[in-house]
């Protein structure tokens, strides 16, 4: 298998070079994507049915519009100009910035022939389909509808075939992030959940992937060995290279007064950190502010969301206040079912089809939509729901986000693992919970968490 790095960190080069005055001061990492752009999976992790299914990390991830559609790019247009005009065009759907997006690295607005505004992301200018209707669609094809296909196939979207010379953009393929440039064996670049990016992991244990930190104060000040002679370094273990390791593009090796040999990404040493005990965990973040995540990519986060970091369930997302944030899911009945960290699975397109019925006015008195700013756009994972009566709701991966008024103190999450069943009398009549699927008994309030 290539173990690559995500081609973005070439353009995060080129665009910190003229306001950095030496490699050691570059940062790893950027904004993901602008105002306006998603990321949506697809396959499985979109949502078949009701059924169970791990993380979306797995998943190919592709960017989207700010309605959740696909987009594509065409090997016939040249970088930073399109050749998809007329009849072309109506198929292709050349994808529009929203009001007031601004370009991020690696994000370009190009003007097209008629004078319109497109979105080219590292020159390649972005398109959906006219037959996309929802998350997840490619040219039309989506999810089994029925949610019938239980434990297998990919779903339909997978299984598209393309015209000649149109590609899904996406942004990562299994986990990975696509592109990229030469890194040692034993690392990579995986979409992590807790981390609301993508990160740098290192993969030499076969059953833990460990996510990477680097320390951003004075390494020399604070004790560059980080032992037990300096509190701050407690914890993080620096990432050993082999003796005959060598350096590679922006790959370096840092020979410790203590004798380590340790890897460096952009002149900045990489540790692990101990508490970190499983795949996903970012524990390490909560140690001193001067320690970072080895992100390459960051992604959005609104003004009024926080979070907090909980062992059991991992980061857990709340309002600025510091309130717990909630989402309803359709209950299903799934012995395997278990609540551990980084194991409450989000299929975005059963959130989308219950978010106008999960939670009624009756339903509203004990939870309370979270609301975004007027003049907020989708970015991310975080989308907009317009309420009945015209205002915003945020959402996370497609399921609407409310707060409980059980909750009376900042960390409180009283409103947690609360259960509304709808048994029918008829065994045979399934519930109708706004989406179909297997096994429905009705609805659960869960804390929202990456």
């Amino acid at each position: 298998m290539k173990i690559t790095l995500n081609a973005a960190v070439i353009a995060i080069a080129c665009a910190v070079a003229a306001s950095s005055a030496s490699a050691k001061d570059m940062p790893i990492t950027k904004e993901a994507m602008p105002a306006g752009i998603t990321l949506q999976p697809l396959g499985r992790a979109q949502g078949y049915g009701a059924q169970r299914w791990r993380q979306i990390s797995r998943a190919e991830i592709v960017y989207a519009s700010d309605k959740g559609l696909t987009t594509y790019t065409s090997d016939a247009d040249q970088p930073g100009k399109s050749n998809c005009v007329a009849e072309c065009a109506q198929t292709w759907i050349p994808l529009s910035p929203v009001a007031k997006a601004k370009g991020v690295p690696g994000w370009t607005v190009i003007s097209r022939a008629d004078g319109t505004k497109q979105w080219a992301h590292e020159g390649k200018p972005l398109y959906t389909h006219k037959d996309d209707k929802e998350g997840g669609d490619v040219m039309g094809q989506g999810d089994d509808p029925n949610g019938r296909q239980f434990f297998g196939g990919e779903g339909k979207a997978l299984k598209a075939k393309l015209p000649d010379g149109w590609r899904i953009h996406k942004s990562h393929t299994g986990g990975e992030s696509t592109g990229g440039v030469a890194m040692p064996v034993g690392f990579a670049v995986h979409e992590v959940g807790d981390a609301n990016g993508v990160v740098i992991v290192d993969m030499h244990n076969p059953e833990v992937e460990r996510t990477l930190y680097y320390y951003t104060g004075d390494i020399a000040k604070d004790k560059r060995a980080c032992g037990t002679q300096s509190a701050v370094c407690a914890g993080f273990e620096p990432v050993q290279a082999p003796v005959l390791a060598m350096a590679i593009g922006e790959w370096t090796i840092v020979e410790r007064k203590d004798g380590i040999r340790q890897w460096a990404f952009r002149n900045k040493p990489l540790y692990t950190y101990e508490a970190d005990r499983i795949t996903g965990d970012v524990h390490g973040v909560n140690v001193d502010k001067r320690w970072q995540l080895a992100a390459v990519d960051t992604y959005f986060m609104p003004k009024n969301v926080i979070w907090r970091d909980d062992f059991i369930q991992g980061r857990m997302l709340a309002t600025d206040k510091g309130m717990t944030l909630y989402r309803r899911n359709i209950l299903s009945f799934n012995p395997a079912s278990v609540q551990l960290a980084h194991d409450r699975p989000y299929r975005p397109r059963i959130g989308r089809h219950i978010r106008d019925v999960a939670c009624d006015a009756v339903c509203q008195k004990a939870y309370k939509p979270y609301l975004a700013p007027k003049d907020a756009q989708p970015q991310g994972y975080f989308g907009i729901h317009t309420l009945p009566d015209g205002s915003k709701q945020w959402t996370y991966k497609d399921f609407a986000l409310y707060t409980s008024v059980d909750d009376k103190a900042p960390g409180d999450s009283l409103g947690d693992v609360v259960y509304s069943l709808l048994m029918s009398d008829e065994p045979n009549v399934d519930n109708d919970v706004g989406f179909p699927g297997l096994y429905k008994a009705g609805f659960y309030w869960m804390v929202a968490t990456f």
